[in-house]
């Protein structure tokens, strides 16, 4: 415990599932966690960051509600505005946040739906990194984990939409880590594997291998250790959870 004492860590897409889990273990190690997401599930999924910050508390941690889309730049903006003018600091910032368009084929996906997903899955990712990048330079030293997937590297089908924003944000985390690597920042992709989920209970190729998925609070402990990397440790790279302490950390 307290591995993370005194550090800021903003999660996105924290209201649920897997941000939900990295956040309290965040919260348990002793993190000042932001948890942000959009106020509301467009899908009625249950939970939100509001509940996320009071579940941190209630375990006796320090934690701020923040209703953020990520693809929208004003909102980014803001959030990250707000975690500044009250800790003075970001240690650690999480990518969770993601949609899926799920099992229909490219010429059903219209174009707006196609560019909401690019806008949450890899714009997203890009604003949040565009200003919380200026705070961990000044401060010379950060995280910055990027949920993957295994999707982007697994053509299959009715996938194009959302392995191809995988795909891209594995490339993006990539060439990022090389941009800031002089800052001591660390630009990881942390693949969590299957999990059991409130979104991927609605996935119906899901239901194949239910019983083999793990539960989010798993992939907690492999996201702490990317939180305490830096660029001299470990950086620029794409790391599966179900290795971690074998081939990967500790």
């Amino acid at each position: 415990m307290d591995k993370m004492r005194g550090m800021v860590a903003i999660v996105t897409g924290s209201s649920r599932g897997l941000g939900r889990a990295i956040a309290l273990e965040y919260g348990r190690e002793g993190a000042t966690v932001v948890a942000c997401a959009r106020p509301a599930s467009p899908t009625q999924l249950p939970g939100t960051v509001a509940e996320t910050a009071q579940a941190i508390l209630d375990q006796g941690g320090e934690s701020l509600a923040i209703a953020c889309d990520v693809s929208d730049e004003a909102q980014v903006e803001s959030m990250v505005q707000q975690v500044v003018d009250r800790y003075g600091k970001v240690d650690v910032l999480v990518n969770n946040a993601g949609i899926m368009i799920l099992g229909e084929s490219f010429l059903d996906i219209e174009p707006g739906r196609w560019d909401q997903l690019m806008n949450v899955n890899l714009r997203g990712a890009y604003l949040t990194c565009r200003y919380v990048l200026p705070v961990m330079m000044s401060q010379r030293r950060g995280s910055i984990v990027n949920i993957g997937s295994f999707a982007a590297s697994d053509p299959r089908i009715n996938g194009t939409a959302y392995c191809t924003s995988k795909a891209a944000l594995h490339m993006f985390s990539q060439c990022l880590t090389q941009d800031v690597r002089e800052y001591n920042i660390a630009v990881n992709i942390l693949d969590p594997g299957s999990m059991k989920s409130e979104g991927s209970s609605v996935i119906p190729w899901a239901q194949h291998d239910w019983d083999q998925r793990v539960e989010p609070e798993v992939v907690g402990p492999s996201a702490v250790y990317l939180a305490l990397s830096d660029a001299q440790s470990l950086t620029g790279q794409m790391v599966l959870r179900r290795e971690f302490g074998q081939t990967w950390g500790e």
